[in-house]
């Protein structure tokens, strides 16, 4: 399983994974900092489920959790190592967490995944 970038869960297999490494970028006279991904430093993986339920996936990332870590980093959220974001979608099929991991605020390491609710 390919997850070398981002947050994986610890305690169990996913039925779909999207990771990445984000750079946490400041833009001249903006304050906190700009979240940028990169093609190169992300990966996804689906275990389960058919491309409707990775569309509905990828659908909630960037419409829900992706611009709530953009509006955190604009507020300068993330710095210190424990600085653990997490955020569920509303049925709870949906989990995403984000930290810095004590990259001093330059980068943000990002994990989303499907739990399976049937177990």
């Amino acid at each position: 399983m390919s997850h070398e970038w981002g947050n994986y869960p610890e305690n169990f297999t996913p039925k779909m994974y999207w990771g990445a490494r984000a750079i946490l970028e400041r833009q001249s006279g903006l304050p906190g900092k700009a979240l940028c991904l990169l093609y190169d430093r992300q990966s996804f993986e689906r275990l389960e489920g058919s491309q409707r339920d990775q569309d509905v996936f990828f659908d909630w990332i960037n419409t829900t959790a992706l611009p709530e870590l953009r509006r955190l980093a604009r507020e300068s959220r993330f710095y210190e190592w424990n600085d653990l974001t997490m955020i569920q979608s509303e049925d709870g099929a949906f989990m995403c967490q984000a930290t810095p991991k004590g990259s001093y605020g330059e980068y943000l390491y990002i994990g989303y995944w499907e739990v399976n609710l049937e177990e």
